[in-house]
């Protein structure tokens, strides 16, 4: 009785020695053996970590189809292993098995992620298993006062405010390329446009069209891309400007939950229409941004610095100016389907002009909040309601205003 007892006892303690002595078999590089090994090892079929060395080892000798079949086998122990649900999307990539790949990658992405994993997705996304992506929506919505310029244009429209409701249509086309095998190098290319129609102001209906196309490179650290974008918009009854860009940028994964970014930009804009030539104007800025990531949820603050310089600032006042932007928001899921999103927004911005004959130049003080909730209809299907208040303080009293804007839509992702 007593022999049995300490058989017994000791048997968990071989079969822990027998997984030490394959660890370090691993961690020594000896591939082959510690597949020889775990092959040998059958009591110890039910303990998820022989399955994974398994599989590592025989990733890391190229042997696909046995790192596929050893990883497969750790997910039926332990389904919810983040890092064996990456690499075994990705071995799937690798042996062309694309519609596996989507399924596994698809059901992972709700999982809690770090940044590096969440680029080893996107990466596969990249590849031909998911190349090509679209998005569009359509909403309808309130604006307490459409007579105000958007974005940064600054056109000098004043006069009572004009409410009105209005019809807003948006699209976006992205199409990636990988130019490596199994990841690096790529090319990126995107297409948005942006209609709304304003039912009581049609003079203030706005389009917005652009394509841009970029070269990037990404690995598990960082992931850069530099764009070359061509945008042009149609305001004010007239095809109003067109513009160049570059705009650089590059996030990089700081540690498991945070990834950090910075960007910059170059435009040239330049107005159509003979009677705002001398609007053109070269915009040149840099930004920084930080993201914290927390399962499904996530936190953000970037700040932008912009130079607008304009070519013929002499016939036209406010043309020059300097701004400096903070952004900062949260975006939650109190359900798998219920998601809110706020942001809030403060842009300065500094002017070359004086403020009629007085020695002050003008300033202004912009502050946007927006919150938006959105309900998942199904997988690709989000309905959303918004609502925006946006104010500009400024010591040129033309340029003070306030608006609301109430918007509700739909969004569907192919």
């Amino acid at each position: 009785m007593k022999k049995v007892v300490t058989v017994l006892l000791l048997s968990p303690v071989i079969l822990f020695a027998g997984m030490v002595e394959m660890q370090t078999l691993y961690d020594q590089k000896k591939y082959d053996q510690v597949i020889t090994e775990a092959q040998k090892s059958t009591a110890e079929y039910g303990n998820a970590k022989l399955h994974l060395l398994w599989a590592k080892s025989a990733e890391a000798l190229g042997k696909d189809a046995i790192a596929m079949s050893a990883y497969e086998r750790v997910l039926l122990i332990n389904p919810d292993n983040t890092e064996v649900r990456v690499h075994l999307a990705m071995v799937y990539t690798d042996t062309g098995r694309h519609q596996l790949a989507e399924e596994m990658s698809k059901s992972t992405e709700n999982y809690q992620l770090t940044p590096s994993q969440r680029m080893s997705l996107d990466r596969l996304e990249k590849d031909d298993l998911q190349q090509f992506k679209a998005s569009a929506s359509i909403a309808m919505g309130y604006d307490s006062n459409i007579n105000v310029s958007p974005d940064d244009l600054n056109l000098p429209e004043f006069g009572e405010e004009i409410d009105t409701l209005f019809t807003q249509f948006q699209a976006n086309l992205s199409y990636i390329h990988e130019l490596d095998e199994k990841g690096g190098w790529y090319l990126r290319s995107d297409a948005d446009i942006f209609y709304q129609n304003n039912a009581d102001a049609s003079y203030y209906n706005l389009f917005v069209g652009s394509a841009n196309i970029g070269l990037g490179y990404s690995n598990d650290t960082y992931d850069a891309l530099l764009p070359v974008s061509y945008g042009r918009l149609n305001y004010l009854d007239r095809d109003l400007l067109e513009s160049f860009s570059m705009d650089p940028r590059i996030n990089i994964t700081l540690s498991k939950e945070l990834i950090g970014n910075i960007n910059a930009r170059y435009t040239q804009r330049s107005y159509l229409q003979e009677a705002d030539k001398n609007r053109d104007d070269t915009v040149s800025g840099i930004g920084l941004g930080l993201y914290w990531f927390v399962e499904n949820n996530f936190v953000y603050i970037s700040t932008n610095y912009d130079n607008y310089d304009a070519k013929d600032n002499n016939s036209l006042r406010f043309t020059n100016k300097e701004t400096t932007r903070v952004t900062m928001g949260m975006n939650y899921h109190v359900k798998e389907w219920f998601i809110t999103r706020f942001d809030y927004q403060y842009r300065y911005a500094k002017y070359d002009d004086l403020i009629d004959s007085d020695v002050n130049k003008r300033s202004d003080d912009y502050h946007q909040t927006e919150l938006k909730v959105s309900r998942m209809l199904s997988d690709t299907v989000e309905g959303l309601l918004l609502y925006r208040y946006a104010k500009n303080n400024s010591n040129y009293e033309l340029a003070e205003y306030d608006k609301d804007v109430v918007m509700f839509g739909i969004k569907y992702n192919f």
